[in-house]
């Protein structure tokens, strides 16, 4: 049995090519939205909806006689990626990552590189007043700090006080609710699934008057590149959260070259 822990459209290929091939495959994701995608094309019944940590992950290998494990996650869920890399150091089984290739990020003074959140949050202090979050919604209540009246906060676009918060997520109404909640109005909530291209970008940051929007490097597919490319032809500060590194014992960037990897 292979285990592919998706979550994202290239995991939902993936498990579908292998399905289609006969080959014995189950997955996990970690929202109701992942696993919508599955029940969508049919293969909802083997989908497991739920976050497993290491000791959780090694039981799922057990019970379901996990033979190798493709981790097609987010590139931005790092946590899962180490707990299926030492889970599967324990039991002693494969683990193949497959990992969207990084977005080519050309040098501009717009362009303001971070490591993680928090710091994106620290960038935002800086730069322009009404700020577009596209990094997803479990992210937002990070920036809700920044509504808030402040004193003056620096140098360029921003000259001081609070700043208004603009989020673009999956329309999941959970979601949208507690955004709400958060006391982000319903008006400078964008549900939407993407990618956008570079074109329906520049179209919402002219709707929404964006002076600086916040990004992670999620490649070709997630949007990144026309993102960046319509901020930069708006003159629009980029702050970007870079990729944390992790040391993968086998990594692919094709589904065709994993697929030969596993001899299908």
């Amino acid at each position: 049995m292979i285990l592919v822990m998706s979550g994202t459209k290239d995991g939902k290929e993936i498990v579908r090519l292998l399905h289609s091939k006969g080959i014995n495959v189950i997955t996990t994701v970690a929202t109701s939205y992942g696993k919508q995608m599955f029940e969508e094309i049919g293969l909802g019944n083997i989908c497991i909806q739920g976050r497993l940590d290491t000791d959780e992950l090694i039981k799922f290998m057990e019970k379901h006689n996990i033979k190798t494990v493709i981790d097609a996650t987010h590139p931005y869920a790092a946590q899962a990626s180490i707990n299926a890399i030492t889970a599967c150091q324990k039991r002693g089984i494969d683990y193949i990552r497959y990992e969207r290739e990084s977005t080519p990020i050309p040098d501009s003074q717009l362009i303001h590189r971070v490591a993680n959140i928090d710091d994106a949050v620290e960038a935002c202090k800086t730069l322009g007043k009404r700020i577009l979050l596209t990094t997803g919604f479990t992210t937002v209540s990070k920036f809700i700090s920044l509504t808030l009246p402040s004193p003056l906060r620096g140098e360029g676009k921003d000259e001081g006080g609070k700043k208004e918060i603009i989020v673009r997520i999956l329309p999941i109404p959970e979601h949208i609710s507690k955004c709400l909640e958060m006391g982000i109005p319903q008006s400078n909530i964008i549900p939407e699934e993407g990618p956008f291209s570079t074109a329906s970008n520049i179209k919402t940051f002219r709707d929404y008057n964006i002076d600086v929007v916040v990004t992670k490097d999620s490649g070709k597919e997630g949007g990144t590149p026309e993102k960046i490319e319509a901020a930069l032809k708006e003159k629009i500060y980029v702050v970007l959260i870079t990729r944390l590194h992790i040391q993968f014992p086998v990594v692919y960037s094709s589904i065709e070259d994993l697929l030969k990897h596993l001899n299908i």
